[in-house]
């Protein structure tokens, strides 16, 4: 799937490393200089629509992922945004029997999807990708890469 943005990685993949999502090269004397690189499907800029794919676990990634077909910024953020309520899902499910490990797990997340959140809202002016680790390793081989489900 071509979004028409050309992708650099940066960093060595650790968790909170910066990948760097380069808008597209165009002739800028007919488009608006702010609007290179901020096409969505959905009628909300980027600066909106990718924190918002945080904001309610699961549901509100899957909507971006099931609507934006354009931005590559935004699907970015909408699969790590599902990817990361999934593991701490699974993660809580398998511990449960184990007292307080889900309730840290689960405020663990919290202030992980916050720092997410805030990185998707900053840095959609420069379009950088900021990834948790392994997660946003998977998110970005859905996105540009080998897809391993079916979206």
């Amino acid at each position: 799937m071509s979004s028409g943005h050309r992708y650099e990685a940066v960093g060595d993949g650790n968790i909170g490393v910066e990948a760097e999502v380069i808008s597209p090269v165009r002739d800028t004397s007919s488009v608006n200089d702010e609007s290179i690189g901020y096409e969505t499907s959905i009628p909300i800029h980027p600066k909106i629509l990718a924190p918002l794919s945080y904001m309610v676990p699961l549901v509100a990634g899957l909507i971006v992922i099931l609507l934006e077909r354009r931005n590559t910024y935004v699907r970015l953020h909408a699969w790590q945004a599902v990817i990361f309520s999934l593991v701490v899902g699974v993660f809580s499910m398998l511990l449960f029997w184990v007292p307080f490990v889900p309730t840290l797990i689960h405020i663990a997340s919290f202030f992980a999807t916050g720092v997410c959140m805030y990185r998707a809202w900053r840095d959609a002016e420069t379009l950088t990708f900021f990834k948790l680790g392994v997660v946003g390793d998977f998110a970005e081989r859905q996105v540009l890469g080998s897809t391993v489900l079916p979206f």
